[in-house]
């Protein structure tokens, strides 16, 4: 009958697969088994060496048609329809909307069913399009459990898989087990097109080997040395579904399933040409060094001799000659790339011909080589904390996500960094990391060995913490302090970075994630001696909980609530958070790790602020970060941001990034359902169980830009499947909007934007907002990162009043004074250190204003008090009551405090940021009311309204512009202030640079001529009426054409540092000659110029 042409589309090369028309039943089988001798072929389904077949034959669809007897029922939907390869074929359906109800074709089990050496799976199939909504589907089972588990039933027999691996691609997996454990071997990544009968088969040799092939053609090889038969089980065989409960069934038709004992004919091998394990297939433009690793091998069962290789690339051949190849002997290649070419796609050739008796062998691959262009300098990086679709992911704009690189049983079991996966785990990654080059995305390994060990049984009971009667904790963790959790999460990190170090699409690590909710003090021998040998005493009797000891409850706590600075509980508590629970070493030791052989690495840690104020937390990661819920006021990120840069200031050069959670809980948003259907939003009526919604659009644009207002590095999002429609567990897409206004702002402000706010460092602080240690473990305070208690609620009200507070930790007074700040706020600062009394007296005293609540500890007296305010859950009311403090306090210190920034509205927040004499102002629409997602549970203002207002500076600065516009602002002066007005849409944000004098234009200097293959240089200036470089970071765009109107190297965005940016142009020896175009404008005023280079 006819059928479509299957195209299989492979990283490493295309092949067109034509679909054979005649049936693979008849072929012959060749069984290896443990000594790979050959045994006697047979001629059709009922061989001696076909174990079962069925080929759903109309009138016998259930029948083995080995005559075998292995007759099969089917289960749930499946059924049997026309339109198979030869006849009538099995439809299954997927299991997405239904887990826990099974179908396909169930076979009972037989220990004939479980092959004693060699044999081979072969099917075909015909997927249906929901097959690319399917994380995993099941085309045979008989093993029943895909993923190591230490049970003797779970490690027995085989079962045969698709893994999805991007939109339209798959791996094709078997898991096979052999009585003690299990091992997964692993195809290539392949294109599945829908409604195309492919074939698929898989080969295992009963010794370890495992090949994978589509439509006959080689498509990859996992090889578990040492392995031999599978262990028979206890499981019936199903076809189209997994055995059991969580069900994924395949969508799609299935026909002619056979099992050989053995291996057919045409599976056997030949010379085989493939990459390595770890090669590059993709590479950036001018890089160094750069080869392509490949291995031939001889899989004949006889040795080859004269072997003539030739690998050419572009216009460059490499030669080699062997005088002979052993059977399954391999050599490695090694193929140099030119990077010097312009970006494209190019092919790699490779020859190999050799003698085999009087047999002349050719076998011929090519495989596709990509040279993608460099990274633009500064670009600020969007993360998906976690991981999506490449392609959807790159298209809405993220920069980099979430990827795994690290077994850590098999680390755990090095004495030294080694590999940092399973050597049949190794092609995979590569070419994952490979694809990520060529996407363009960032790979960001994450690593948490801390939590691995507590979480893998062996080690649990070793390494968890205990307390003070050496029992475990109801919540595992580990004890950071044993030497050996230590020395395993170095080698980690340096196993991940010795093995994939030349891979530049992995740039960053996640060290470690939430991992101190579940912390608490520990008691083994060594946490004893440690503390004691540092501060010469004891644990303090009364340390039972890592939350601190209340002071009403500690006999003759002094009255005043000031505490010795060596008192005994707070020198321990101190230690604690800083080095006694060990995680801030743990989490050094995996950043060393990574360095040690990626220096170029940045690592980060998150929830950095999920602890107590006090410095160290991330231990000496490059980068904090932390998430943060907008509800109920979504200004709360800013809050929040600030408290990562209090925590990053106890280590001079650590950077800040600040995430926005995609997922809302639906529990503190829309909780229960409206009696009335009439009344429920759309995502209520249609997902009516959902645990997790979408944030709401005007929520996310309004945190961007609380957050974009601060020095931060980069920018994260987390939550994919509430962000897109997408497989989900818990977290369900329930607003379409959200993404198009995160890939609006991505588009419109960070791309632009993002380089020039790289470079734009924070105004300098004169209000400081004090997080107290002391009061958090002896009065249990303390916002612990959810932005939640009244502490956090008084930086809400400073921002509402137009103030630009900086938080600070005890540890920054007694480091760094008081001495550049007017005031200082002291929320819930019920205890205080000594030392920090006497700095806060001394501030006094020279002036410096005070502003306390009813909380304050009695040896300060504050200049203005604030009465603390507890929120109700009503949000309009509790948002009211706030601004209300907020306007009290602005007229409190209306004559003692000099504003330089301020709006005519609580509602349009401002912020500052400077560079040399420019003043960066960011206005922040925060005017909200009740909508109709979430707002008729009154639990939060979800929908943004629009504001109009004035802003005001106090500025040298003569010209305003607004950087998204990309235009000059009208602006008024009355002495020294300067006031422009702002009209702000729902949630939205802006940024004006005030310069000192006017853009006048933009100069580009570039060579007149230019020649293929050299390198030019082009200058860029921003200059004022002066003719000279404006005193300001600038965004820019470049635009280059080449002769043929194609953007080339290095386009993109760019800032100007002092109004000058200098650019160098690699030309390609490849590009073609005539006439390019340069074109460059400054995203302030939008002045352009242009310029042409002659290439030669």
């Amino acid at each position: 009958m006819p059928r479509k042409v299957a195209v299989i589309t492979m990283l490493s090369g295309v092949m067109t697969l034509v679909v054979s028309a005649q049936p693979l039943l008849g072929e012959s089988s060749q069984s290896v088994g443990n000594s790979s001798a050959a045994q006697q072929s047979s001629q059709g389904p009922s061989g001696q060496n076909i174990i079962a077949c069925w080929q759903f034959l109309p009138g016998q669809e259930t029948a083995d048609n080995s005559g075998h007897g292995h007759e099969l029922r089917l289960r749930g939907a499946s059924r049997f329809v026309p339109g198979g390869v030869t006849g009538n074929c099995l439809e299954c359906f997927s299991s997405a909307n239904n887990p826990e109800v099974g179908n396909g074709a169930v076979v009972r089990n037989d220990p004939r069913l479980t092959p004693e050496g060699a044999f081979t799976l072969e099917l075909w199939i015909k997927p249906k399009a929901e097959l690319d909504t399917c994380s995993v589907a099941f085309l045979l089972d008989k093993k029943y459990l895909h993923y190591p588990r230490e049970t003797p039933e779970a490690n027995c027999d085989y079962c045969l898989y698709l893994r999805r691996t991007d939109p339209g691609k798959f791996r094709l997996v078997a898991y096979l087990g052999f009585g003690q454990d299990s091992a997964e071997f692993v195809s290539q990544e392949v294109s599945l097109l829908p409604d195309c009968w492919v074939h698929l088969a898989f080969a295992y040799d009963g010794a370890g080997v495992g090949r994978f092939f589509l439509n006959k053609q080689a498509i990859g090889r996992t090889v578990h040395p040492g392995r031999g038969p599978v262990s028979p089980g206890k499981y019936d065989l199903v076809i189209g579904d997994r055995y059991g409960s969580l069900y994924s069934g395949f969508p799609g038709y299935i026909d002619e399933v056979c099992i050989h004992a053995g291996i057919p004919n045409w599976a056997q091998g030949g010379l085989e040409v493939e990459l390595a394990s770890l090669a590059r297939t993709a590479f950036l433009r001018m890089e160094d060094t750069a080869f392509v690793h490949l291995v031939l091998r001889n899989e004949t069962q006889r040795e080859v001799s004269d072997v003539k290789i030739a690998c050419i690339f572009k216009e460059s051949t490499t030669s080699l000659r062997v005088p002979k190849l052993s059977p399954h002997e391999e050599i490695p290649l090694k193929v140099p790339v030119d990077t010097r070419l312009r970006t494209g796609s190019y092919g790699l050739r490779v020859h190999v011909e050799a003698t085999q008796e009087s047999t002349v062998l050719h076998q011929e691959r090519e495989f596709n080589i990509s040279i993608v262009p460099r990274p633009i300098p500064d670009t600020m990086p969007v993360v998906l904390w976690g991981t999506g679709d490449l392609e959807q992911v790159k298209e809405i704009g993220f920069t980099h996500q979430l990827v795994s690189l690290a077994d850590y049983a098999h680390i755990w079991k090095l004495d030294k960094p080694g590999t940092a996966v399973e050597g049949y785990q190794l092609a995979e990654k590569a070419e994952m990391l490979n694809a990520y080059l060529v996407r363009g995305m960032g790979a960001i390994v994450s690593l948490s060995p801390g939590s691995w060990i507590v979480r893998n049984p062996e080690t649990q009971s070793r390494f968890q913490r205990v307390d003070r009667n050496g029992q475990p904790y109801k919540d595992p963790n580990p004890c950071g302090l044993f030497p050996e959790v230590r020395e395993f999460c170095y080698r980690v990190g340096a196993s991940v970075a010795e093995t994939f170090h030349d891979f530049p699409s992995l740039e960053a690590a996640l060290i470690h994630t939430e991992v101190r909710d579940s912390t608490n003090l520990c008691f083994h021998k060594h946490d004893l001696e440690t503390f004691r040998t540092k501060y010469g005493y004891d644990i303090p009797d009364q340390a039972t909980s890592k939350w601190g000891v209340r002071y009403d409850r500690i006999l003759g706590f002094p009255e005043d609530r000031v505490i010795p600075d060596n008192d005994h509980l707070l020198e321990f508590y101190r230690w604690f958070w800083t080095e006694g629970d060990g995680w801030n070493g743990l989490h050094s030791a995996v950043h060393r790790g990574l360095k040690s052989a990626r220096p170029d690495l940045w690592t980060f840690f998150d929830p950095a602020v999920r602890a107590p104020s006090i410095w160290g937390s991330g231990g000496e990661v490059d980068v904090l970060s932390q998430w943060t819920y907008t509800y109920p006021d979504p200004i709360k990120i800013g809050q929040a941001t600030d408290e990562l840069f209090a925590m990053a200031e106890g280590r001079p050069g650590q950077q800040v990034m600040k995430m926005t959670q995609i997922i809302w809980y639906r529990s503190q948003t829309a909780p229960k359902l409206l009696e009335e259907e009439s009344q429920r939003a759309p995502w209520e009526r249609e997902i009516p169980d959902a645990k997790f919604i979408t944030i709401a659009p005007d929520h996310l644009r309004e945190a961007f830009w609380c957050k974009m207002a601060r020095p931060i590095r980069g920018i994260m999002y987390h939550g994919w499947s509430s962000l897109v429609p997408a497989p989900h567990a818990s977290y369900r897409y329930t607003n379409p909007h959200t993404r198009e206004v995160l890939q609006e702002l991505i588009h419109d402000v960070v791309r632009p934007l993002g380089p020039a706010l790289l470079n734009i460092p924070d105004s300098p602080a004169d209000i400081a907002i004090l997080e107290s240690f002391a009061s958090q473990m002896f009065a249990g305070r303390g916002t612990y990162g959810w932005s939640r208690n009244w502490e956090a609620d008084m930086h809400l009200v400073l921002q509402w009043g137009r103030f630009q507070p900086r938080i600070i930790y005890e540890e920054s007074i007694l480091r760094d004074g008081l001495d550049n700040y007017r005031v200082l706020v002291l929320p819930a600062c019920d205890v205080l250190p000594a030392a920090v009394v006497k700095a806060i007296k001394e501030f006094q005293s020279r002036g410096g204003l005070v502003v306390g609540d009813e909380f304050l500890c009695p040896a300060i007296r504050p200049d203005i008090r604030v009465e603390s305010y507890r929120r109700t859950g009503k949000a309009e009311e509790d948002k009211a009551a706030l601004q209300r403090l907020a306007e009290k306090l602005r007229q409190e210190l209306a004559n003692r405090y000099p504003r330089r920034v301020d709006s005519s509205d609580p509602d349009l927040i401002i912020r500052t940021r400077q560079y040399g004499s420019a003043l960066y102002v960011f206005t922040i629409n925060d005017r909200r009311t009740f909508g109709d997602y979430v707002g008729h549970h009154g639990l939060v203002m979800e929908k943004g309204l629009p504001l109009e207002g004035t802003v005001s500076a106090v500025t040298q600065g003569k010209t305003v512009y607004d950087l998204v516009a990309h235009q000059e602002v009208k602006s008024q002066r009355m002495g020294e202030v300067l006031t422009w007005s702002v009209k702000l849409g729902p949630g939205d944000g802006r940024v004006f640079m005030i310069t000192d004098q006017a853009i006048e234009g933009v100069q580009v200097l570039v060579p007149q001529k230019a020649e293929r293959g050299q390198r030019a240089s082009l200058t860029i200036r921003v200059v004022g009426k002066n003719g000279l470089p404006l005193s300001a970071v600038i965004p820019i765009e470049l635009e280059i054409r080449d002769s043929q109107g194609q953007t080339a190297e290095p386009t993109g965005f760019y800032a100007a540092r002092d109004g000058v940016v200098n650019v160098f142009v690699d030309f390609a020896p490849n590009d073609t000659p005539g006439e390019w175009q340069v074109r460059v404008r400054e995203l302030a005023g939008g002045h352009e110029v242009a310029a042409k280079i002659q290439l030669q």
